[in-house]
């Protein structure tokens, strides 16, 4: 009798190392599948939505720390940058850095962070009345990388705007709406810069 007490103990151990070994793979799977599924919600604009799929899918991860979270978290940031929440995505980027490193695609996604960071600072001179300044961030935004973001391009139809260059502008805000069709603002500087295109048009002696 005693001699079977040490089989019936370790079938016991197995079976509860089988069993850790089974949730293990069931949750490996689980968060494949939500990482996959955040990943077409973020391809379809869906960003909050990925975003949430995102945490579901780390917090299904059991407290584990491998390169699958961190492509997690780089494509969560990814999302709370597109959503427009920038706060959140350094966040997530700080918390990448500090976790994994100085790593080639957290720095380049650093430098989208920061050339975001000067178009905002452009539009703040640009509201007041500083085009020079707002020249001088702009230019910095696309030498970080940025070239076809919104918000530049607004930006810079507005920077001509008020740098009286209105052929130029009005070719941006025609541009723009190709783009970006329906942006209401973009549609008032719009009728707006026709009336002075006209007016340049009708009248040869004024310049721009």
């Amino acid at each position: 009798m005693f001699k079977n007490r040490p089989i019936l103990k370790f079938t016991r151990k197995t079976i509860i190392i089988a069993s850790m070994l089974f949730l293990t793979a069931c949750s490996s799977k689980k968060v494949y599948e939500l990482r996959e599924k955040g990943i077409e919600e973020l391809q379809m604009a869906k960003y909050e939505q990925a975003i949430e799929t995102f945490n579901e899918a780390l917090d299904n991860s059991n407290g584990k720390v491998t390169e699958t979270q961190f492509d997690i978290l780089l494509y969560r940031a990814e999302a709370e940058y597109m959503l427009g929440n920038y706060e959140a995505a350094q966040k997530t980027i700080d918390t990448l850095r500090e976790v994994d490193g100085d790593k080639e695609s957290y720095l380049k996604f650093q430098g989208q962070l920061d050339a975001k960071k000067l178009i905002a600072e452009a539009t703040e001179a640009l509201n007041n009345n500083d085009p020079e300044t707002a020249r001088e961030k702009l230019d910095a935004a696309k030498a970080a990388g940025i070239s076809n973001d919104r918000d530049l391009q607004f930006d810079e139809i507005v920077y001509l705007e008020k740098t009286a260059k209105w052929r130029e502008a009005y070719e941006a805000v025609q541009n723009y709406l190709t783009q970006f069709p329906g942006d209401e603002d973009a549609e008032r500087e719009k009728f707006f810069l026709e009336t002075r295109v006209e007016a340049l048009d009708s009248n040869p002696l004024l310049s721009e």
